[in-house]
């Protein structure tokens, strides 16, 4: 047979998809996303910053001016807008770059230019006069006409600050939120990818899963098949699981073969002690037979647990099967009542079921005089609860009376009888239907039985 991928393979394989799908979504994110813009600001924009608070600009004051390569340019137009010495105004950049834009330059070092035997200022402008003259004047003498438009040109990104009263520095500068534009857009696209991710991995991961949930599924249902399906590793899991699952019915099916045998092979003995037994003169043949009856009944009960276990599934409606055991229990004067509800179907052996119910409610006729019967739907369970009014069961007990022959009562008086198999018939009767079995009490005093079955409609559709 062809070995199919293992687990290992499917997931790992799963695992280096989806991340290089990631990477290459981010890759592809990075190298075609434009670079981020150049953060520009205009000398008017700062101005007005400085005289009051602008959105998207950072007023702080300061003892010193922040530090950078300074722009004497600007600070000689900006102090000659703000009527204040240059001195009073300090413009770095914020990137320390050595040079400015604009054609201004900026350094920290003076150069001395001599034409004439003048010496030049470090920052100038030429005016273009008439006859193509030209005119050397400072920025601070420059005209408004000429200095607004150079005080509303967009710069690289700079730091103004102006001298206050108390020698403090005013500093204004843009603002720098958490996110700026680009890295939103990233995260944006980022996001985008996540979406497209997102997906696929849960459809891949379900594609994955879905051999896990049908194996689960068939064993949490005792008549599926366990299904052959999915990785390798999973498939020799579930062979291993159908072979015991076999093994086990093998096993139960031998069970119940031995205990046919013997309790067939028990009753000839006894009946032919009983027919001794009859020759016996009294009180000894009263409690003798007696004896002999009550291991007949254990017999009999160890007969019909063999019968059950083999019984095959049937597809019943509880409630008409509840209503007929009620009623023959009425005729035999039990206080036996079926409390009004609506239909319920369950996937059992009839006979097995009706032998459970009957356990139950002897056991509320033999220690309680009779009780009430329910049965209802919920979450895809049936319950059929019997609540009778007794002397109830002590918590630490109620565990202990679920096992085979174990009784309430510890002198095994002949007026309840019994051998303590009855309970243990029912919670085996459960469990081995994909139900459970419990004890409670009731809040008005007694107990309560409750017995849980799965939905027969459920099992009808699997």
């Amino acid at each position: 047979m062809k070995r199919g991928p293992s687990a290992l393979v499917s997931i790992g394989g799963f695992g280096v998809a989806v991340a290089t799908l990631s990477v290459a979504t981010t890759a592809a994110i990075v190298i075609l996303a434009p670079p981020p813009p150049t953060q520009r600001t205009s000398a008017v924009d700062v101005i007005a910053a400085l005289r009051r608070p602008m959105p998207g600009f950072e007023r702080r004051l300061l003892p010193i001016p922040p530090k950078g390569v300074r722009v004497q340019m600007l600070e000689t137009l900006i102090a000659a807008e703000l009527n204040r010495p240059s001195r009073d105004v300090h413009v770095a950049w914020l990137d320390n770059r050595p040079g400015g834009a604009g054609g201004f330059t900026s350094t920290s070092r003076t150069t001395v230019i001599r034409a004439k035997g003048t010496k030049l200022p470090s920052s100038f402008i030429l005016l273009q006069g008439k006859n193509n003259s030209f005119e050397l004047v400072t920025p601070g003498t420059v005209p408004s006409a000429l200095r607004n438009p150079l005080l509303a040109l967009p710069f690289p990104a700079f730091t103004a600050s102006v001298r206050q009263a108390d020698n403090r520095w005013l500093s204004v500068g843009p603002a720098h939120p958490f996110l700026a534009g680009w890295q939103r857009s990233i995260l944006i696209a980022l996001a985008v990818s996540l979406m497209l991710l997102a997906p696929i991995a849960w459809i891949f991961a379900r594609r994955l899963t879905r051999p896990f949930r049908a194996l689960a599924g068939a064993l949490d249902h005792h008549g599926d098949i366990v299904p052959m399906d999915g990785p390798r590793e999973l498939r020799e899991a579930a062979a291993a699981i159908a072979a015991m699952r076999n093994r086990l019915a093998i096993e139960a099916a031998e069970r119940a073969r031995i205990l046919t045998a013997i309790a067939h092979d028990l009753r000839t003995p006894l009946t032919g002690l009983r027919l001794r037994i009859e020759t016996t003169p009294e009180p000894q043949r009263s409690r003798m037979v007696a004896d002999v009856e009550r291991m007949q009944a254990m017999i009999g009960e160890v007969l019909a647990f063999a019968r059950d276990a083999a019984a095959p599934v049937e597809v019943l409606d509880a409630r008409p099967l509840l209503a007929a055991i009620v009623d023959e229990m009425k005729e035999e004067g039990a206080q036996i009542r079926l409390l009004p509800g609506g239909d319920a179907c369950i996937a059992v052996p009839s006979l097995a079921f009706r032998r459970a119910v009957e356990n139950l409610l002897r056991n509320a006729i033999n220690y309680a005089g009779g009780g009430t019967v329910e049965v209802r739907r919920t979450e895809g369970q049936v319950l059929v609860s019997v609540a009778d009014s007794g002397p109830g069961i002590p918590v630490l007990d109620r565990e202990r009376l679920l096992r085979p022959f174990e009784r309430g009562d510890s002198s095994r008086n002949r007026d309840t009888g019994g051998a303590g198999l009855g309970l243990s018939i029912v919670s085996d009767f459960a469990a081995r239907h994909g139900g459970d079995f419990t004890l409670a009490e009731v809040p008005e005093g007694g107990t309560i039985a409750t017995l849980r079955l799965p939905d027969g409609l459920v099992h009808t559709a699997r």
